[in-house]
């Protein structure tokens, strides 16, 4: 098979678990069910989680997004009672943004449903080609993500 035919493949394989865990709500609803996926707002969750009290700045750099998106992302997360703001808890003008328990709640049921999702794709494959499988993955995601 040709590197085009495998890229084509690739695409397409990608796609269909991109729609299938991400866009069908019905068949893996996301968040256990209760929240609509947005990947802005998941991955804000997931970084909150990881790293309680950190400022927009950083933020938007994770995300790699502009400073109005970051900074409306926060607005609507504030706004739906997931993530709340703590002037006091840096100097200066800087705000920290932490999860709410609401949010932590969120947050937890979107790693179950990751984690969920993950085991559904895995159990297609023995578990010589999980083993491979899962190596190959998390060297294309190290890959990636040193190109930043």
């Amino acid at each position: 098979m040709s590197q085009d035919e495998q890229v084509a493949i690739f695409d397409h394989a990608l796609s269909t678990l991109i729609r299938t865990f991400t866009i069908n709500e019905r068949r893996f609803p996301s968040a256990e069910g209760r929240m609509a996926y947005s990947a802005h707002d998941f991955e804000t969750l997931a970084y909150l989680d990881h790293r309680p009290g950190a400022r927009s700045k950083d933020l938007g750099e994770h995300l790699g997004v502009k400073p109005t998106t970051t900074q409306s992302i926060i607005d609507r997360l504030v706004g739906r009672g997931l993530v709340r703001r703590d002037a006091a808890y840096l100097k200066g003008r800087a705000v920290a943004l932490f999860l709410t328990e609401q949010g932590g709640s969120i947050q937890a049921a979107i790693q179950r449903q990751n984690l969920a999702n993950c085991e559904t794709m895995l159990s297609a494959l023995t578990e010589s080609e999980r083993s491979v499988f899962v190596s190959s993955i998390a060297k294309i995601a190290a890959a990636v993500e040193a190109w930043k």
